[in-house]
């Protein structure tokens, strides 16, 4: 069948705007590598970084857009963050219980080699993260404290601003996952001065993949992760010291970041309220349709969220209606533990995990109403 319906948008945006595809064949035609030549194409290519970092850093309300990092996605961002801020120091860290693997992994890497001991603070059975409850595990050598602002299992929106408020009264350096919430949610790094942020390209920002960004607040208190070539300083042996190039070894990814320019672009042009506003729609739709079936299970059916809901069918695997979902009615979304396996044991769904429905503002009121029609379908035969 024919894939009519999607909706795993936590995944990736199923849909890019025409601008993006223009912009990323644009450079394609044109190819250059930035900052490693001074003839036209190469100065163009690296206007293109240029305006690429312009364009994130109004988008996010960021005006140090030297101190944006391009990086492959937002797991390599928050590696940099990570592994930059404690590989050399160590320390204690705290994090939550619904962070995903891109958090989780190089933090326990760190632990494993005895340069870091991690604390993880489960949330609440609605798998909010709050500041109080990180509060009682912060200590004097904390070094760092890594939250994400939504989670992408059940769609919830963290209180960043009170988490915030509490990390920098007691002087450690925030780090934010906003792989999932970065254009899905206002993320204004002034009103939220974060010393860090991870974000990905290809998800609300609509861009390609292989595009994010680490947002750093003081570079200079971070190490670099890679080493190599920058097109600066060729000069010396040794990294340079100055961001971005500190960061940022080896030829980016101009195509893709062209098309995250646009992405990003788009967005602006439709307005952030206005896309908001159908996301917000469509998933009271979806919330209004699954809470009388008695045999669907909601996860946090009334955290304040993004267009995201997971749930289970009692009596069935979610990898079981994921694959009738897709197979009989041609609609695409993601069963298991997303990559959160943390967050399913603080929501009691480990080791299943459960079925993600990501919706965007290109869907539809009647596709839902489709989707609905499926689980019953899945009920029904159930039953009988």
């Amino acid at each position: 069948m024919s894939h009519s319906i999607y909706f795993d948008n936590a995944a990736t945006s199923g849909w890019k705007p025409p601008a993006v595809i223009r912009a990323v064949t644009k450079n394609l035609r044109r190819p250059a590598n930035p900052g490693r030549s001074g003839h036209s194409r190469a100065l163009e290519a690296a206007g293109i970084l240029y305006d690429t970092r312009e364009t994130l850093g109004r988008f996010f309300n960021f005006p140090r857009t030297e101190n944006i990092i391009f990086t492959k996605n937002a797991t390599e961002a928050l590696n940099i963050a990570i592994y930059g801020n404690l590989a050399r120091h160590g320390g204690h860290v705290v994090t939550s219980s619904m962070e995903h693997n891109s958090v989780l992994r190089p933090l326990h890497h760190l632990q494993a080699l005895g340069r870091i001991e991690v604390a993880i603070v489960r949330a609440g059975s609605d798998g909010m993260v709050t500041a109080e409850s990180l509060r009682p595990a912060l200590r004097p050598d904390t070094r760092l404290v890594v939250v994400t602002a939504a989670s992408n299992v059940t769609g919830g929106v963290t209180d960043l601003p009170s988490i915030h408020a509490l990390t920098a009264a007691a002087g450690i350096p925030l780090l934010v996952d906003a792989a999932q919430a970065g254009g899905a949610v206002p993320l204004d790094l002034t009103e939220v001065p974060c010393d860090m942020m991870a974000i990905t390209g290809h998800k609300h920002l609509l861009g390609p993949q292989g595009t994010g960004a680490l947002f750093v607040r003081h570079p200079e208190q971070l190490d670099h992760v890679l080493c190599g070539g920058t097109g600066s300083a060729s000069e010396q042996t040794i990294q340079p010291d100055f961001a971005p190039d500190k960061f940022e070894a080896g030829t980016p990814n101009t195509p893709g970041l062209a098309g995250l320019s646009a992405g990003v672009g788009y967005l602006e042009t439709v307005g952030f309220a206005t896309r908001r506003a159908v996301e917000t729609s469509l998933t009271r739709h979806l919330l209004a349709g699954l809470r009388p079936l008695e045999e669907v299970t909601v996860l946090a059916p009334d955290v304040p969220r993004l267009a995201v809901v997971s749930f289970n069918v009692r009596g069935l695997q979610p990898s079981a209606v994921a694959t009738v979902l897709d197979r009989e009615w041609g609609i695409c979304c993601r069963p298991g533990l997303h990559c959160a396996p943390e967050a399913h044991r603080t929501l009691g769904t480990f080791p299943a995990g459960a079925v993600r429905f990501a919706l965007s503002a290109r869907n539809t009121p009647e596709e839902i109403d489709i989707a609905l029609s499926a689980i019953k379908e899945c009920i029904r035969r159930f039953r009988h």
